[in-house]
C-alpha cells in the first residue's frame, strides 16, 4: 500500500537533485562575487543550507524511512 505514495516521493526526489544541481551551476557552487553585497552573501549561504538540509532529508527518507515501510 506504502508503494505507491514512496514511488511518488522518490520522483519529487528525484527533481529536487536536479533543481539543486542546477542552482549549484547557476551560483558557480556558491561561490559569492567579490561585488556581492551582504545580502548577495547571505541569500548564497542561506542556499548551500538549503542543498545540504534538503540532500539529508532526502537521504533519511530513501534509505531509512521507505525501506523500513515497504518491509513491514
Amino acid at each position: 500500500m506504502a508503494e505507491g505514495p514512496i514511488s511518488v516521493m522518490e520522483g519529487e526526489h528525484e527533481d529536487a537533485a536536479t533543481a539543486l544541481r542546477r542552482l549549484r551551476s547557476l551560483t558557480d557552487d556558491y561561490t559569492v562575487p567579490e561585488e556581492a553585497c551582504n545580502t548577495w552573501r547571505a541569500l548564497w549561504h542561506r542556499l548551500a543550507a538549503l542543498e545540504e538540509s534538503l540532500h539529508r532529508h532526502i537521504h533519511l527518507e530513501n534509505n531509512i524511512l521507505f525501506p523500513g515501510a515497504l518491509a513491514s
